[in-house]
């Protein structure tokens, strides 16, 4: 007679990758240690496409992403919110004077956190081209660790998978994500109307031991103002 238990399911025991084991390490440490809050903006897609198809017209190569349109924007704006450009040791705030920023970048093994340094003295098509770089190098396994290290904040982005809202998990010693979700038509009020446009939802997640919400609910204003002005998002 067997000794197999029908209550039990058969299952197959998978070992988890290295850098899967370091995923979930950080994340554990992140969420027993930091005190996590998120503020979310709607915020206008609409001016960003059409700076996008314009440098595509042109022949820009690379072509930025929605990614590296952030990236920037993200970088232009934290010397005016030096705080969101900090890390979280040894209780103390440290505040960073380069602005390094990180993206999530997903691989076959995991995801990996590549750093563009100095973003606020690069060009959006400097930055396109180095996330492209960054990104084949850590898909291709060859991503140093001197890249995945430095940044002051990440930046994670599912949008492309057609999620509406979604917020990050901080990565220590960092004090903040910024999270991207897709871009869709939805109902925007304009005066006495109500009309459809392509927009977005951009979720901050802050560590509530460094900010609080009017700092993150400013931030995201700012991000919301430049995305809107598509004049300026032509001379990224």
């Amino acid at each position: 007679m067997s000794d197999h238990n029908p209550w039990e399911p058969d299952f197959e025991t998978v070992e988890p990758s290295a850098i899967r084991r370091a995923i979930g390490e950080r994340t554990q440490t992140s969420f027993r240690d930091i005190p996590q809050f998120d503020v979310s903006r709607q915020v206008l897609a609409g001016p960003m496409m059409t700076a996008r198809t314009r440098l595509k017209a042109a022949g820009a190569d690379p072509l930025p992403t929605f990614n590296d349109y952030l990236i920037k924007l993200t970088g232009d704006a934290l010397p005016v919110y030096p705080t969101l450009n900090s890390w979280w040791e040894d209780d103390v705030v440290k505040l960073l004077k380069s602005v390094n920023v990180g993206f999530v970048c997903e691989t076959e093994e995991g995801i990996l956190l590549p750093t563009v340094f100095d973003v606020d003295h690069k060009t959006l098509g400097e930055i396109a081209g180095e996330t492209r770089q960054l990104i084949a190098q850590a898909r291709a396994g060859r991503l140093r660790a001197s890249f995945q290290r430095g940044a002051g904040i990440t930046l994670t982005n599912i949008g492309p998978a057609g999620v509406d809202q979604f917020n990050g998990i901080i990565s220590p010693p960092q004090t903040a994500i910024l999270a991207i979700a897709s871009v869709a038509p939805r109902p925007v009020v304009e005066g006495d109307s109500v009309v459809i446009q392509p927009t977005m939802y951009l979720t901050i997640s802050l560590d509530h031991r460094v900010h609080d919400g009017r700092r993150g609910a400013e931030f995201l204003a700012e991000l919301a103002k430049k995305l809107a002005d598509e004049e300026h998002l032509r001379n990224l």
